[in-house]
């Protein structure tokens, strides 16, 4: 009977914790703008998916909108993600698949790209679905706007694998120390602001 009372406490626990999660403070819109124009919608809902899953395990709850023929929130209260036909410079690991380029928060130019030619091209040779690449190199890009520096493993190493994509599959998540930085600047970029809502988002 005690056991039976622990694991019905446990479970609402968890149950308490995952909603504290969805139902967090932390809210960002992020908007896709993809300039490139050769994915199906159906990939780009599905990487933008697989990024708010990782997302909502650090504690960030997010809606997404997709550009072109979108609606676009107020300047300075949303982070964007563009996805262009191909990079201009030779570059290795992870930034040669996209980009992000810090600035001042006041600024408000949250802004990463993803490269399609070399993101399509890195998904065939490592055999891998083009929205599983393309969901973790717009993680990894977005954890890089919010401060976040590269590590040995996880969705912030700097080179990837075949191997990191399949764990990536199961289970794509920041650590627990970066979850607190992306909580903390989301916290700072979306202080006083509204979140947009628009149709076509998710």
């Amino acid at each position: 009977m005690k056991r039976a009372w622990m694991v019905a406490a446990a479970m609402a626990a968890m149950a308490a914790a995952a909603m504290a999660c969805r139902g967090g403070q932390y809210r960002l819109t992020v908007v896709l703008n993809d300039n490139a124009g050769t994915l199906p919608r159906w990939v780009l809902r599905s990487a933008a998916e697989k990024v708010r899953e990782a997302l909502r395990t650090a504690g960030v709850e997010t809606q997404w909108i997709f550009c072109p023929g979108c609606v676009l929130p107020p300047p300075g209260t949303y982070a964007v993600v563009t996805i262009v036909p191909e990079r201009k410079a030779a570059a290795e690991g992870s930034e040669a698949l996209g980009l992000a380029v810090e600035c001042p928060a006041a600024q408000g130019c949250y802004t990463s790209w993803v490269f399609d030619r070399e993101l399509r091209a890195f998904a065939e040779t490592v055999a891998q679905p083009v929205d599983g690449v393309l969901g973790y190199v717009m993680a990894h890009e977005m954890g890089h706007l919010m401060g976040l520096g590269h590590r040995p493993s996880g969705v912030m190493k700097a080179d990837l694998r075949r191997g990191d994509l399949v764990d990536a599959e199961r289970c794509l998540r920041f650590r627990a120390d970066d979850a607190k930085k992306i909580r903390a600047t989301v916290e700072i970029w979306t202080a006083d602001t509204a979140a947009a809502a628009t149709p076509d988002g998710m």
